[in-house]
């Protein structure tokens, strides 16, 4: 029930005259998707019954007229019937007029308030039509008739909202788009409401957003970025179209990006493609409060529509998010952050970038390090500029030898990946079938003991211990399972990542410098090694580049490296 004021009024202490009293009348429609498209309470029909039987009624006279359309009467937080009550409070209307009961509301609680509280304390006539129900004139039986329809209103639709939830979910069961509204950058298909189809006008931007995620930019700054390049918000975009206002966007400011609506499309998986169905849920019918389901419970449907970005463009920008930092106080953006791990302790490295300290002097430092000192690890230390030098100069020699000999090079790595990518698979799936299989006597595990507890085979305490055992290394196996998956299909993609990296290779065929695209582009990860010299500037220090889909590159044949050592200097001068 929406709030009112409870200010002092004059009300009436002897009965109403009608037959003399003007009312100051209001008309209030309400139409829902529960109403299931009747015609008989369409907005025009209502509109037409209820100016009919003011007409009639000449101590009636017509003041303002509240059509909330699209609006459940479960609920009675409505934008129209707000607007009513204000101007009830004001002293502008003293009487509303509605169709039916289920007009006003189809919560009997709400219902049963608004008409025997509220009303009495505005001095509010209320009156329903088909119902013959009028506050002024209303009989004690004619009280109790309301209070009953009222009850049939709230069943009805809670039966109507259980109707309305099995069809849709029969619909997400078979990867239906349920959305009321397309997804920026897409459309609804015309025949096919259920279908996302690609919008033209508004894709560009969707991508505009995932390739300024790639070249290193957060949210806030990508929401900067569109903001200054005067890009419509997704909010004023479809108010352009449609004509319609949506709930909390101000139509005044088109260009105001939020962080959160950024964020929310780089982590949106239907631009991959992919339908994902039952994400969240309501409370219950009258609370319309939604509650996030967990990943297990969602429906998953993959390429169900045309995807906006690449599944390589999707993973990098993932991977950013992953390892996304708050910034520090410092001129530039890290652009190696999430990048760099310390090779003995798997720790990632810190970038030391102070101000007091020139440019040339800005370190990373293992944080296991930092964090408890040299009696778990060592300070792997490595200058920002040499780590950049060397992955500069790396990238562009593995780019290099795969565009200028592609079957060499496939053949190369496949060669390389072979032997320890079979040793790795074969590890993985025993692993992955040992787990599965733990998980399953973990279940009948948790069953057996319940039983035992219930029947006091075991002490509570006992109960207690192995439960907490239980459920700790379920929560593990959880935890590792799906992380193992993915690097099993990884590695059986292994031909298709190859092509995609020569792919990558052909479009960067000039790499003056490293910046954060080409980092995100083909690096997945940075081993740095401890010097063999501690704090010697000149002592060998190792340092492992992985990457993005060909995993760690050895030295290249000799016959090729020779051949390449000559025209490498003129591909990037």
């Amino acid at each position: 029930m929406a709030r009112v004021s409870r200010k002092k009024q004059n009300i009436p202490s002897t009965p109403v005259d009608t037959s003399v009293r003007i009312w100051k009348t209001a008309l209030y429609i309400r139409l829902s998707v529960e109403d299931n498209g009747k015609e008989s309470d369409s907005v025009e029909n209502q509109t037409a019954l209820l100016e009919e039987y003011v007409a009639n009624h000449p101590h009636l006279k017509k003041t303002a007229l509240f059509v909330d359309n699209g609006y459940t009467g479960t609920d009675f937080l409505r934008p129209e019937f707000t607007r009513m009550m204000e101007a009830v409070q004001a002293g502008l209307v003293d009487c509303v007029v509605v169709k039916d009961l289920s007009r006003l509301g189809r919560n009997y609680i709400e219902t049963s308030q608004f008409i025997e509280k509220i009303c009495p304390f505005y001095g509010l006539r209320f009156i329903a039509v088909n119902d013959s129900y009028d506050t002024a004139t209303v009989t004690s039986e004619g009280q109790l008739s309301a209070s009953l329809s009222n009850i049939v209103n709230d069943y009805y639709a809670k039966d109507i909202s259980r109707k309305v939830t099995s069809a849709l979910r029969a619909k997400m069961e078979r990867g239906d788009y349920i959305g009321n509204y397309a997804p920026h950058g897409y459309r609804k298909d015309p025949e096919n409401k259920n279908h996302l189809l690609i919008d033209p006008e508004t894709a560009p931007v969707v991508r505009y957003i995932f390739d300024l995620c790639v070249s290193g930019k957060g949210p806030a700054q990508i929401a900067k970025q569109l903001k200054k390049d005067r890009i419509p918000t997704p909010g004023y975009s479809y108010y352009q179209k449609h004509g319609v206002e949506l709930t909390g966007v101000d139509i005044t400011q088109p260009y105001n990006w939020s962080t959160n609506t950024v964020a929310g499309i780089l982590e949106d998986e239907t631009y991959l493609g992919h339908t994902i169905n039952l994400k969240s849920t309501t409370l219950s019918f009258k609370n319309k409060k939604r509650i996030e389901r967990p990943e297990s419970e969602q429906l998953r449907f993959e390429n169900t529509h045309e995807a906006l970005v690449t599944q390589q463009t999707w993973e990098i920008v993932q991977d950013i998010r992953k390892h996304k930092r708050r910034r520090a106080n410092m001129a530039e953006q890290n652009i190696f952050s999430g990048l760099v791990y310390c090779l003995d302790c798997g720790g990632t490295m810190v970038l030391h970038r102070a101000h007091t300290m020139d440019a040339v002097k800005n370190n990373f430092m293992c944080s296991t390090y930092k964090k408890k000192g040299k009696e778990v690890c060592s300070g792997h230390y490595i200058r920002e500029q040499e780590l950049s030098a060397i992955l500069l100069d790396d990238i562009r020699r593995v780019t290099h030898f795969a565009r200028q000999n592609e079957l060499r090079f496939a053949e190369h790595i496949h060669k390389k990946q072979g032997k320890e990518a079979q040793q790795e698979i074969a590890v993985l799936r025993k692993k992955i079938d040992t787990m599965q299989k733990r998980q399953a006597e973990l279940t009948k595990l948790f069953k057996r003991l319940y039983e035992d507890s219930v029947l006091g085979r075991i002490p509570d305490e006992q109960y207690r211990i192995l439960s907490q055992e239980y459920t700790t290394e379920q929560k593990e196996i959880q935890e590792q399972l799906p992380a193992m998956e993915v690097r099993l299909q990884e590695l059986k993609d292994s031909s298709t990542n190859i092509a995609r990296f020569i792919e990558n290779a052909k479009r960067y065929k000039e790499i003056p410098k490293l910046t954060a695209e080409i980092l995100r582009i083909f690096i997945k990860r940075v081993e740095v090694g401890e010097r063999a010299e501690k704090y010697s500037r000149t002592a060998p220090q190792e340092v492992r580049i992985y990457y993005r889909d060909i995993g760690l590159v050895d030295e290249l044949p000799q016959s090729m490296a020779d051949s390449m050592a000559e025209e490498i200097p003129n591909e990037v001068a």
